[in-house]
């Protein structure tokens, strides 16, 4: 007797993971994520670029640094502070990953034919002490972000978006330059700089990254949007 066997594999199919649709909200979170990772991956290629900006003398690396701050400031907003920390130690796990493959790849013996070993070690060779506080700033900067960003938010019970953005990420950037300039010029520099030569250090690049803080707002409010863009809205009373 013959018996008819349904065919379940187009249902069983459907719960695979692969047919699984990952939701908009999360797919959004993964692109913010890969922009972060993404500036701090290129950080490392064009720090090395020095460029001059009202007689301060500024890495390239910065016009991909400020971009992260925003980015945390709106996974904040969005998902919570847990879900910015996490992009935090993320990015701080890539950093060193890419720094850690880059240094390998400069020290490798280069081939005969190969004549740019010097200038290759230019654009991707490291000095430790300016790593140590390259990382140490990123994550005393970018932790104290995320922390600003809620308290703010808490205080001013959700409202005023410009606000909680640029109080957050001014302080932060204080932060990271007191950091950064301490450990490398200062603290444990071989040849320690003026104190006065070192607060007009810090203060000149603290106020260059303040105007770019301040630039970036309406960059914040279109990621928002962007984000909201997929959240069910209440019907109006």
């Amino acid at each position: 007797m013959n018996t008819h066997t349904p065919n379940t594999d187009a249902h069983d199919a459907s719960h695979l993971p692969e047919h699984r649709e990952l939701p908009r909200r999360e797919l959004k979170f993964i692109i913010l994520l890969t922009m972060f990772i993404a500036c701090m991956s290129f950080i490392n290629v064009v720090s090395a670029k020095l460029w001059s900006f009202a007689g301060l003398t500024i890495s390239g690396g910065i016009m991909a640094y400020w971009l992260t701050f925003p980015v945390t400031d709106v996974v904040g907003e969005i998902f919570g502070r847990r879900r910015a920390q996490l992009v935090v130690w993320l990015g701080f796990g890539a950093n060193v990953l890419v720094l850690g493959m880059s240094q390998l790849a400069v020290a490798l013996p280069p081939s005969p034919y190969y004549q740019d070993q010097a200038a290759f070690s230019t654009v991707l060779g490291a000095v430790p002490l300016i790593v140590v506080a390259s990382l140490a700033a990123y994550l005393v900067a970018q932790s104290h972000d995320v922390w600003a960003f809620e308290f703010w938010r808490r205080r001013t019970g959700g409202r005023h978006l410009w606000l909680r953005n640029n109080l957050s990420t001014v302080g932060s950037q204080l932060l990271d330059s007191l950091v950064f300039n301490g450990i490398a010029f200062w603290l444990f520099a071989e040849e320690r700089m003026a104190l006065s030569e070192f607060i007009a250090m810090t203060l000149g690049y603290w106020m260059f990254k303040v105007g770019i803080a301040i630039c970036d707002t309406p960059v914040v409010y279109a990621l928002v949007y962007w984000l909201r863009a997929d959240e069910p809205r209440s019907e109006p009373p």
